[in-house]
């Protein structure tokens, strides 16, 4: 997907190792840039504890203090680092950020931004990033509307605008039941989709 100019959306059921994929990813990536994951603020030192368990040679920073100390770390990243920061905190410093050509951007819990209209997804957004990755065991909690979100993170356009998806996709699924709808919908995603529940893969898993 990378490769080809696409983004991603790991779905993995959770405990499916959906952090130790992307951070797989990261450190096999010849010739990457600097990365950023934005993740909730209780996840962000999960993620540093675990490169630092899988791969302790992949450069990264947590991107937490007060603001100037913020301020500080995200103007002296390196040039491979991997910048680790909350939604929260993204949406406080996206001013910082503005400037900073990223060659990845991952996002964690990618239902954080399954609102379209809230400051933290339209920061989120704004972030220039070659390739974008979002991380969700729940692409879908509640509306179609939250499938749109992410993939106007991950590939804005492709749906072209809310409100056509929404006479395309979301009424005639939701309201309606219509299978052609929902077949086109899968169709078009699938590509772009990698989703594994415990129950598919329990024969691969420890005990």
């Amino acid at each position: 997907l990378r490769d080809n100019g696409f983004g991603g959306l790991l779905a993995d059921d959770m405990g499916l190792g959906k952090t130790l994929q992307v951070i797989s990813m990261l450190g096999n990536w010849k010739g990457r840039k600097r990365a950023l994951i934005v993740a909730p603020a209780s996840l962000v030192y999960n993620w540093a504890q675990e490169i630092e368990k899988f791969l302790p040679s992949l450069p990264h920073t947590i991107v937490v203090g007060l603001p100037e100390v913020r301020k500080q770390i995200i103007e002296s990243a390196g040039e491979e680092d991997v910048l680790i920061t909350s939604y929260q905190l993204l949406q406080r410093d996206i001013d910082l950020y503005q400037d900073i050509h990223f060659s990845c951007q991952i996002i964690d819990e990618a239902q954080n931004i399954k609102n379209a209209n809230t400051l933290t997804s339209k920061a989120t957004k704004l972030i220039n990033a070659d390739f974008k990755v979002a991380l969700t065991g729940t692409p879908i909690e509640n509306r179609l509307s939250e499938l749109w979100s992410i993939f106007d993170y991950l590939m804005p356009g492709f749906f072209h605008g809310y409100d056509n998806f929404r006479k395309r996709f979301e009424l005639p699924i939701m309201q309606q039941g219509d299978e052609e709808s929902e077949k086109q919908l899968t169709a078009m995603i699938s590509p772009f989709v990698l989703r594994r529940l415990k129950k598919d893969v329990l024969k691969d898993l420890p005990d």
